[in-house]
């Protein structure tokens, strides 16, 4: 957690900012119930909200057996943006990862008091895109080097983070970040400070929807607020 002079001082430094994280007895209790309970289809897609292995995927087009990774690399709704097109690319939504609190909602996470990162769950046809593909989008759109921060934004919920699937994407991901991390270094930035595990590890071990207003929201509202773009680094998807 961040008092307002802390993120003053963040605002006015270079590198990498952190902050207090809450710990699970301090973290905010949450709610009984998902604040997206009944959410709509993708703005953009057309394919429902769900995780890969919800059986809502049963009757959508042709496609092999999905598989889906989660990503936190500072504010959501720009970094949904980075997937929609992506030839493979079956869902995007937008929701919390990696804290304590069950079923919270924006307004709580923006306090920290959570420990949730603010995060895209991309769910994909491993057939036609690779994990190692959607990491390198991810992370030539995003400075990894940060800390809890991204930009002008500050705390905990706008960390750089990676939660895998399963234990085989998790090593892919450890692969590929132990490749970058020398590019990153050549271009002048420092040392990556990626939060990488397994989803089921972090916080609570799960990921909540957020908000039906968040979710495409730079589709719904294309002036809106965005700060991802390309950073300079080339990550290179070969064998590692």
């Amino acid at each position: 957690m961040s008092s307002l002079f802390e993120k003053m001082m963040a605002l006015n430094s270079t590198g990498p900012y952190r902050a207090e994280k809450v710990s699970a007895e301090d973290a905010l209790t949450g709610g009984r119930h998902p604040v997206n309970p009944d959410p709509a289809p993708n703005a953009v897609l057309g394919t429902p909200l769900a995780g890969a292995q919800d059986p809502a995927w049963e009757n959508v087009g042709e496609h092999g057996p999905l598989r889906e990774v989660v990503l936190a690399l500072g504010c959501f709704w720009g970094a949904e943006r980075l997937f929609w097109d992506i030839d493979g690319v079956m869902g995007t939504s937008v929701g919390y990862a990696g804290g304590y609190t069950a079923n919270p909602t924006y307004r709580e996470v923006c306090t920290g008091r959570t420990g949730h990162a603010e995060a895209v769950r991309v769910v994909f046809d491993p057939e036609k895109v690779r994990v190692e593909e959607l990491l390198k989008v991810a992370f030539e759109n995003h400075d990894p080097t940060q800390g809890d921060r991204q930009g002008n934004d500050v705390g905990t919920q706008y960390r750089s983070a990676v939660y895998a699937h399963d234990e085989e994407q998790l090593q892919r991901v450890r692969a590929a970040l132990e490749t970058w991390k020398e590019r990153f270094a050549e271009a002048g930035f420092g040392d990556l400070t990626t939060e990488v595990g397994l989803l089921k590890d972090a916080g609570c071990g799960e990921y909540f929807l957020a908000e039906d207003e968040h979710q495409q929201y730079l589709h719904k509202n294309p002036a809106g607020y965005c700060m991802h773009g390309p950073n300079g680094v080339t990550c290179p998807t070969g064998v590692f």
